[in-house]
C-alpha cells in the first residue's frame, strides 16, 4: 500500500510532463461533459459550496455572513457557467428551434448548443479536478480574497447570473402557448439521467 501511495506521489508530481496524460484528461473531460446533463454539474456545485460551508465555518470559525462570501468567492464562476448553459440549453433547445427555423439551420443550433453548453461543464470539472487534486491546500488555504471587494471576474460572474436569470424568467414569455415544452426542456436539461 505504501509503494502504491509513493507511486501515485510521483505521478502527481510528474503528470504535467506527460504528453499522453494531457491528452487523456482532455478527451475524459470532454466525453464526462458530452455524457452528463447540466443536472449533475449543478449537483457537483451543491457539494463544493456544501464543502466550503464546513471548511470556512468549523474550521476557519468565520461568521455566517463571511462563510457566505467565501463559498460565493469559491463558486461564482461555476455558477455563472452553469447559468450560462442553462440559458443557452434553453434557448437554442430543439422544441423551439423546430417551430421557428428550418433544417440546416437546426442542424447549426445543435452544433451551437453543444458549443456553448459544453464549455462551461468542462471549465466546472477542471475546478473541481483542480481542488480535488489539491484537497490540502483547498481545505487549509482561505480564498485569496476574502477579506477583498470582488474581482473583475467575480463582478462579470455576477453580472452573468444576473443576466441570464432575466434570461431564464423572460423564456416564459417565448415559449408563452408552450408552457409544458418549457417545463420539459428544464427537466431534460437537468435531470439526473445519463
Amino acid at each position: 500500500m505504501h509503494t502504491l501511495a509513493h507511486r501515485l506521489r510521483i505521478f502527481a508530481h510528474e503528470h504535467d510532463d506527460v504528453p499522453a496524460f494531457h491528452a487523456a484528461y482532455l478527451v475524459g473531460t470532454f466525453l464526462v461533459a458530452a455524457v452528463f446533463s447540466l443536472g449533475y454539474f449543478a449537483l457537483l456545485i451543491a457539494c463544493h459550496m456544501c464543502l466550503d460551508y464546513v471548511k470556512y465555518r468549523d474550521y476557519f470559525h468565520f461568521g455566517f455572513a463571511m462563510t457566505v462570501k467565501a463559498m460565493l468567492l469559491e463558486s461564482i464562476v461555476d455558477l455563472a457557467l452553469f447559468f450560462v448553459s442553462l440559458t443557452f440549453a434553453i434557448y437554442l433547445s430543439h422544441d423551439l428551434a423546430l417551430s421557428m427555423v428550418s433544417g440546416l439551420f437546426r442542424s447549426g443550433l445543435t452544433i451551437l448548443q453543444a458549443f456553448v453548453t459544453l464549455l462551461p461543464k468542462i471549465q466546472i470539472l477542471e475546478h473541481l479536478f483542480s481542488v480535488c487534486l489539491n484537497v490540502h491546500t483547498y481545505l487549509y488555504t482561505p480564498h485569496a480574497g476574502i477579506r477583498r471587494p470582488f474581482s473583475l471576474l467575480h463582478r462579470v460572474a455576477l453580472a452573468s447570473i444576473g443576466v441570464t436569470s432575466v434570461l431564464l424568467l423572460g423564456s416564459i414569455a417565448v415559449f408563452h402557448g408552450h408552457e409544458q415544452e418549457l417545463l420539459s426542456v428544464f427537466s431534460r436539461t437537468l435531470s439526473l439521467k445519463l
